[in-house]
C-alpha cells in the first residue's frame, strides 16, 4: 500500500472536537475533520464546499503523536460590537458586554499523520501539499506550522505498519512507547493491548458543519527512542 506521510509540528496546535459555545477545549490528536480542512487549504478548497465532502470519504487517516505536548489554556475574551453583546434571542445580552471564552492549545507538540485511500484523491493532495494555495495551519489560523508539512510518499503492508516504522531521526525525538490513533471500523479485529474509541470528527455537511462519529482503533508503539516526550 501507498501512503503519504507528513508531519504537523508547532509551538502551539489546537484540535477542536466538542469545543463548544465558551469553552474552546482541543483535543489530544488531530481531528480527522481539521486534516480534511488542512488539505483543502493546499488544493484551494474553501469553506462549506462540497468537495470537502468527497476528501473526507476518499481518504482515511492515522496520527502519531510523537510528541504529546502540554495542554496550555488562553485568557480570551471576546466583545459585541459597537458596546452591544446580543444574546441567541438577539436581545442585548444581560450581564456586560465582555464574555470569557478560555482557549486551549497543545504547546510543542509533533504529529505525523499517514494518510491512505483512493489514489487519484492522494496523488491530488500529495502535489497540492507540495505547492499549497492557501497558507496552511494547525487548527487555528493563529498556528502556523514550525516546519513546513512537506509530504512523502511510503510504502507498507498494512496502515499499522506504515505507522510502527521509525527512522533514526524519528527515534530520537519521541518517548520509547508512543500512542497512535487510526480509522477503523466497528468489527474490526483488534489486537493485543488494542481498543476501539470513537471521535466526533467525521464530516457529514461542508456546508452546515454536521459531524458524525468515526470509529478509531488506538494503540501505543515502541519507537526504541530514548528522548522524554513533554
Amino acid at each position: 500500500m501507498k501512503f503519504i506521510k507528513f508531519v504537523l509540528s508547532a509551538p502551539l496546535q489546537s484540535w477542536g472536537e466538542d469545543a463548544r459555545w465558551d469553552q474552546r477545549t482541543t483535543a489530544a490528536m488531530p481531528a480527522k475533520s481539521a486534516i480534511v480542512g488542512l488539505l483543502g487549504c493546499c488544493l484551494g478548497i474553501p469553506r462549506g464546499d462540497a468537495r470537502l465532502n468527497q476528501l473526507n470519504d476518499h481518504l482515511s487517516l492515522a496520527v502519531r503523536a510523537d510528541r504529546p505536548g502540554r495542554v496550555m489554556t488562553d485568557y480570551h475574551t471576546v466583545q459585541g460590537t459597537g458596546g452591544v453583546f446580543l444574546n441567541a434571542e438577539g436581545k442585548p445580552r444581560s450581564g456586560g458586554n465582555t464574555i470569557i471564552t478560555p482557549k486551549q492549545y497543545l504547546q510543542d507538540a509533533r504529529f505525523t499523520v499517514f494518510l491512505w485511500g483512493n489514489e487519484e484523491t492522494l496523488a491530488a493532495c500529495f502535489r497540492a501539499m507540495a505547492h499549497p494555495k492557501w497558507a496552511v495551519y494547525l487548527g487555528r489560523k493563529s498556528c502556523p506550522p514550525a516546519v513546513p508539512v512537506r509530504p512523502e510518499w511510503v510504502e507498507a503492508a498494512s496502515p499499522e505498519e506504515a505507522a510502527t516504522v521509525f527512522s533514526p531521526a524519528e527515534r530520537e525525538r519521541c518517548a520509547p512507547w508512543v500512542q497512535v490513533e487510526m480509522d477503523a471500523r466497528p468489527n474490526d479485529t483488534l489486537g493485543e493491548h488494542q481498543r476501539m474509541i470513537t471521535h466526533r470528527d467525521t464530516l457529514l455537511r461542508a456546508d452546515r458543519n454536521e459531524y458524525a462519529v468515526r470509529w478509531v482503533k488506538a494503540f501505543a508503539v515502541r519507537s526504541g527512542g530514548e528522548a522524554p516526550c513533554t
